[in-house]
């Protein structure tokens, strides 16, 4: 069975711990086809001396996956202690003097890491549908080329709408009402809307006239990949005018929120798994576990959501669908769910949708390396990159999630964002103190309080949303 949120993919998922990356990239996918074998030596850098490889299971896709340290600046000791903290939070099993052995696979992704930590990823599996996206999360989130195994040959990998993949917080567009069309409900008669996967414009209008997609695509990176196939004409929905009624109107929801960015035929390479231009009864090109995602049963909070009241009346707590009728929209997905013949229990055993962002929710932090944390000069270090998101919290917070709802836990002490046109902050800044171009998020005035001499504190750092580069807790000195 297919994930219904076309998004999360084993290498997108790989990408949170393995580079501690989800952000874009620039580098275009390789020729020729790569052996399930990946041999540690050569991403970038001289190759290890070293031969060493992590074997963990991807827990989302059912796939084997395997990271191989090929660069120079790894030891047995840093490659072994990567490999401990486990890509989706358990360890993996690491060999030296060995070899990623995984079969089959989509390809490999080789990424040149900062110091000599070069590395390759070998990425099991072998569904077709999932070499464009797997792809390019390796070009965009790892920064890496991507070598295609024999099962993606010749699939097309395109960097079009990945060139500016980091992630554009959210902003709100108010403008008048198109001709023809009532006035806006918002001061001065505009119509406003919230430019995030989350967001919806006013009901009977449409999101392709009033939001903007493109800065959709970088909150969830959109690619195309067919649905299920559609009933014929003769199937007996087709005389039951409720169904088509009801049909009609999830259609209309649709189009007005920035779920129709990828959910339809004129995306911009085709719709995204399921479509409301596959006629009356598109319905079907969705999967069992989106219709379950929808009727409530499957978990989808870790993807955020709107307080109705901001979001022109539409809810998306109860049914990962936003709609303006939480109560209609989850009836008519229970009552599909049914009709399909789906077991309850099917449902049940089903993981929460969002992949790292699950992840992300249930982390534990451990105690900072003598790399990260803060010193007492207020010096703010961590390992792996430049970061787009600094917190500092009061230990004990939850982390921190995406916008809107979930990005600000109770907590934050101080935190820094670098808008999505900036270049990302380099270790070492200075705590209280806000870089050039760079946005003090909280407080949002004003110097944090300082922090307490004894006290434990949790460092957060993130590359990009949901990509994090330090999760730990020091005591400030």
């Amino acid at each position: 069975m297919r994930a219904s949120f076309p998004v999360f993919t084993s290498m997108a998922l790989a990408a949170v711990t393995a580079a501690g990356s989800f952000a874009c990239a620039g580098t275009s996918s390789s020729p020729g086809a790569a052996s399930s074998d990946v041999d540690a030596g050569g991403a970038g850098d001289a190759a290890s001396t070293m031969t060493a490889v992590c074997d963990y299971g991807n827990p989302f896709s059912g796939e084997k996956e395997c990271k191989a340290y090929t660069g120079t600046g790894w030891t047995e000791a840093s490659a072994s202690a990567d490999c401990a903290k486990g890509t989706y939070g358990q360890p993996g099993v690491f060999t030296t003097r060995g070899r990623c052995d995984v079969g089959p696979t989509l390809g490999a992704c080789l990424v040149a890491g900062d110091g000599g930590l070069s590395f390759e990823l070998a990425l099991g599996g072998s569904n077709k549908d999932f070499c464009s996206t797997t792809g390019r999360a390796c070009i965009q989130f790892l920064k890496g080329a991507f070598v295609a195994s024999t099962t993606c040959a010749g699939v097309d990998i395109p960097s079009d709408e990945a060139t500016s993949t980091v992630f554009v917080w959210p902003t709100q567009s108010c403008v008048d009402a198109k001709p023809g069309e009532a006035p806006g409900a918002s001061a001065n008669n505009k119509v406003c809307t919230w430019n995030l996967i989350s967001g919806c414009t006013e009901p009977g209008r449409k999101y392709l006239d009033y939001g903007s997609c493109a800065d959709v695509y970088t909150n969830r990176p959109y690619y195309p990949v067919g649905g299920e196939p559609v009933a014929t004409s003769s199937d007996p929905r087709m005389q039951d005018t409720h169904y088509l009624s009801e049909a009609a109107w999830i259609k209309g929801e649709v189009e007005a929120c920035a779920c129709v960015c990828c959910h339809t035929d004129a995306a911009p390479r085709g719709a995204s798994k399921w479509s409301i231009d596959k006629g009356p009864l598109w319905i079907d090109t969705m999967s069992n576990t989106a219709i379950a995602m929808f009727a409530g049963y499957v978990d989808s909070s870790a993807l955020g959501a709107y307080n109705s009241a901001d979001n022109n009346g539409f809810d998306r707590l109860r049914s990962a669908m936003p709609t303006t009728d939480p109560d209609r929209m989850v009836n008519f997905f229970k009552a599909e769910f049914d009709r399909r013949g789906v077991s309850r229990s099917w449902a049940d055993a089903q993981r929460a949708i969002g992949g790292p962002l699950v992840e992300q929710q249930g982390y534990q932090p451990v105690a900072c390396s003598s790399a990260e944390g803060v010193d007492s000069a207020g010096k703010v270090t961590w390992a792996g990159g430049g970061a787009r998101y600094v917190y500092v919290l009061d230990a004990g917070s939850k982390n921190p999630g995406i916008p809107p709802n979930a990005d600000m836990p109770s907590g934050v002490r101080w935190r820094l964002d670098v808008p999505a046109t900036g270049a990302p902050l380099s270790t070492g800044i200075r705590f209280g103190e806000t870089p050039a171009n760079v946005l003090q998020r909280y407080p949002s005035s004003g110097a944090p309080a300082p922090l307490v001499s004894g006290t434990s504190y949790y460092l957060y750092v993130l590359q990009d949303v949901a990509i994090p580069l330090a999760r730990c807790t020091f005591t400030a000195p």
